[in-house]
């Protein structure tokens, strides 16, 4: 009983890390305002919970046991389903039709949605499409779609909300935008091919699968940009331990035994020489789908840059930068040949706005086409009597003209919702045409 003790002041035993997420506390101060009135004991208690000593290995004994005598985790990102085969929550509660409704409050705004995320990024593809740069939507596979004969039996009802997955392939076709669905692919060759396409312990596609499937993706991209990238050539694939990240889920289980069998396949991957080979300038924002990939393929040796905006917020494989914040949009844009958006079924839902709303503010429309925008919403600001009068407030606070403040108010209502008002301008001048034609 001491052994803790002894272990947190003398750190006598190396123990292994504990796997996930973990918020780091510090020590609480001492002090006569916080001791009376309970602060610092109920601080010094978390901080205790989070440091005693034998942590680790008696948290790993703790969850062995659940594992082993009930198949039960308090991990709250992994499900367990048949047979042992662990998935991620959200994939779960994709599959079961109720995470789309975290999105949209019925079916019917769901559709609204998609729509306007589809028509939004089809104005992002034509912007890109003016400076050379290809975009284009890589739907990865999902889990629950390939391997749905280990799903959970019990404690989830299905829902009956709309499925990204099932809308966005035909809205991205409907609307001429450039995507690779691996999703569909990967299903069709479930049964056909000799190596996991998923593994039991791990929420991402097998390591093995995604190699394959990099040999499809690169394809697709020397279709797009026209250009001769470098080949590939993937070996057969052979039975081994189980390496990161085909194990993922069990890792954050924390428990002291793998789960059985501790075994996935894996091949070797070679960069075939082309002396007419040319490495292109590659930008990803996606999910942690691109992990695998940055893994398994010689990455250096097929691209000139490859920079990962991950979920459009940390940037990796950029030295100088680690925010998006920090990047200079247009010089990004116009330097890379592909922009690849790269998402699973139950991230389909977003695309990414904040990267989208991004580009369209960044690559301001023509000064005629943007005078005719702010003319259309200072109209909308003189015709709605409410909205004029804040904005007469606001130019006397301020100190402006009205005429001032009315332009500033229609640049930021703009600026909100771009690709609204673009699109606005966008069909009267084809309206315009028309007509002219007709004439």
């Amino acid at each position: 009983m001491a052994l803790p003790a002894i272990q947190q002041y003398t750190g006598l035993f190396k123990c292994k890390p504990l796997q996930g997420v973990t918020v780091a506390t510090e020590r609480p101060q001492l002090n006569i305002k916080t001791f009376m009135s309970g602060e610092f004991q109920a601080q010094e208690d978390s901080y205790i919970a989070g440091h005693f000593g034998l942590r680790e290995p008696l948290i790993r004994c703790y969850n062995q046991v659940l594992w082993s005598l009930f198949r039960v985790t308090y991990c709250n990102d992994v499900i367990i389903g048949k047979d042992q085969w662990l998935y991620g929550r959200r994939t779960i509660y994709d599959h079961f039709r109720q995470a789309p409704y975290w999105y949209a409050e019925d079916n019917e705004a769901l559709v609204k949605m998609f729509d306007k995320n589809a028509h939004r990024l089809k104005k992002v593809q034509n912007i890109l499409d003016k400076r050379d740069t290809k975009l284009f939507v890589l739907i990865c596979p999902s889990k629950d779609f390939v391997c749905p004969e280990h799903l959970p039996n019990h404690g989830f009802v299905m829902s009956d909300g709309l499925r990204a997955i099932e809308y966005m392939p035909k809205a991205f076709a409907d609307n001429g935008i450039n995507f690779l669905d691996l999703n569909t692919w990967f299903m069709q060759i479930k049964d056909t091919v000799s190596y996991p396409l998923y593994p039991k312990t791990g929420t991402h596609w097998s390591n093995v699968a995604c190699m394959y499937a990099c040999d499809t993706l690169f394809r697709y991209m020397e279709h797009l940009t026209g250009k001769n990238m470098p080949n590939i050539s993937v070996g057969k694939a052979y039975p081994s331990e189980t390496v990161r990240p085909d194990d993922d889920l069990e890792k954050i289980l924390n428990l002291i035994w793998d789960i059985k069998p501790n075994q996935n396949y894996y091949a070797e991957v070679e960069v075939v020489p082309d002396s007419t080979a040319q490495k292109l300038h590659l930008i990803t924002i996606g999910d942690s789908y691109f992990w695998n990939i940055a893994y398994t393929m010689p990455m250096d040796s097929l691209f000139e840059s490859y920079p990962y905006w991950y979920y459009y917020n940390t940037v990796y494989y950029d030295p100088p930068h680690n925010n998006v914040k920090q990047l200079n949009m247009v010089d990004e844009l116009n330097r890379a040949d592909v922009v690849m958006i790269l998402l699973t079924a139950n991230h389909l839902y977003d695309l990414f706005g904040g990267f989208l709303n991004r580009v369209i503010n960044t690559f301001n429309p023509s000064n005629e086409v943007m005078e005719s925008i702010l003319a259309d919403i200072i109209s909308q600001i003189e015709n709605d009597s409410l909205w004029l009068q804040k904005v007469e407030q606001r130019a006397m606070e301020k100190g402006q003209t009205l005429e001032e403040t009315k332009r500033t108010v229609a640049l930021y209502v703009y600026k909100t919702n771009p690709d609204k008002y673009l699109s606005r301008i966008e069909a009267k001048a084809l309206k315009n045409t028309h007509e002219a034609k007709k004439e």
